[in-house]
């Protein structure tokens, strides 16, 4: 898996910049950004939508934290990154990133929906429409799982789309129910596989790894 973006960071400075997704369309949000100018350029390639996980201030100390980003905009030396305010005043004492899932690189077909919504979402209390379970026809052992998620915009416009997940191996979940409400659905990597985390408000949930992911517009 694509894991590999570990980076001891350094940090030049640090300001406020206004994000808009998806700018003069129907699916167009807003939201608060920060860019980040590092002191020398990254050693890797970061890509839109890439989930970072952030170490900031020294470790057993008041000023340690550790959050999760989301790159919006990258050059060799700085990131445009979406992250929760309330670690606004950590941002100058980053001392590493570390890549924990990227979309453009792992779920197939990622870049179709980023290119209609300005990002790839997290399906906030979005209706789960369709759950279903199969055995692969060349191995028993093997099953995948297709939901179909109803992401509903800030605009209340409303967009199906598709997941399909190749061989899973289930850990958790919850029954389907007549109401199925997602909480967030978040991946991660872990050693060859995904990590997939489907939590949910009311009825169906998952927690599982698989090892590929295909994704698409309902109506495509």
């Amino acid at each position: 898996m694509k894991n590999d973006g570990l980076w001891q960071a350094g940090v030049r400075s640090v300001e406020r910049e206004e994000i808009r997704f998806a700018p003069n369309t129907i699916w167009q949000v807003q939201a608060q950004g920060f860019r980040v100018q590092f002191i020398s350029d990254l050693p890797f390639e970061l890509y839109a939508q890439d989930q970072i996980m952030i170490t900031a201030g020294e470790m057993g100390t008041p000023s340690w934290a550790a959050f999760i980003g989301t790159v919006v905009e990258c050059s060799s030396d700085s990131i445009l990154l979406l992250t929760s305010p309330e670690y606004e005043n950590r941002l100058m004492d980053i001392r590493k990133f570390e890549r924990k899932f990227s979309p453009h690189l792992s779920l197939i077909g990622a870049r179709e929906v980023m290119d209609r919504f300005g990002f790839f979402p997290s399906f906030h209390y979005d209706e789960i429409t369709k759950v279903s379970m199969e055995v692969s026809e060349q191995h028993d052992s093997q099953k995948h799982l297709s939901v179909t998620i109803n992401y509903t915009s800030a605009g209340e416009m409303e967009q199906p789309i598709d997941f399909y997940f190749e061989d899973i191996e289930p850990e958790n979940s919850s029954p389907v129910e007549a109401c199925n409400i997602c909480l967030q659905l978040s991946f991660a990597y872990e050693d060859e596989r995904i990590r997939v985390e489907l939590d949910a408000v009311t009825g169906f949930a998952a927690s599982f790894l698989c090892r590929r992911i295909v994704v698409q517009f309902h109506d495509s």
